[in-house]
């Protein structure tokens, strides 16, 4: 620096041989020219408080319990009318003779022949099929090093 640019330690150095004249380097608070100093910490405290306090305000207003109030009831008729047609085919005819005619069958397949032996062949199928799972699962598993054992 040259020495006509004045520096803070010789602009002190001037200042205390007139009149020590306190001189501050670093300001804490930001000063603004409506309000002065800026806490930031109360300014966040302050926000959190207003959306709470919205967020409650919303929760509480008569327009949200009406909504609350709307879709209960529309959930209600809904489970009334699934209620009511699960009703009316439950006592329905024809769906009263087809599961008596379903059930005919299943019995008359039960006591047949044909029925003991489709039974047999799907375990039969069933069985095989489970082996040949297993074979292929031993396929796929990596054999023991004779280390690992």
């Amino acid at each position: 620096m040259s020495e006509d640019t004045p520096n803070v330690d010789r602009l002190k150095a001037e200042e205390r041989l007139k009149v020590e004249v306190p001189v501050e380097e670093e300001v804490m608070k930001v000063e603004t020219s409506e309000t002065g100093p800026v806490d930031v910490t109360a300014e966040l405290r302050k926000l959190g408080r207003q959306m709470a306090d919205t967020l409650q305000s919303a929760w509480n207003s008569e327009e949200r319990q009406r909504f609350e109030k709307e879709v209960r009831e529309g959930m209600r008729s809904f489970a009334d009318e699934i209620d009511k047609a699960i009703q009316e085919v439950r006592t329905n005819e024809t769906t009263t003779k087809i599961k008596t005619e379903a059930t005919q069958v299943a019995d008359k397949v039960q006591a047949s022949d044909v029925g003991q032996k489709a039974r047999v062949g799907l375990a039969k199928s069933l069985q095989w099929l489970s082996e040949e799972l297993s074979s292929l699962a031993t396929k796929f598993t990596p054999p023991e090093k004779e280390g690992d054992q």
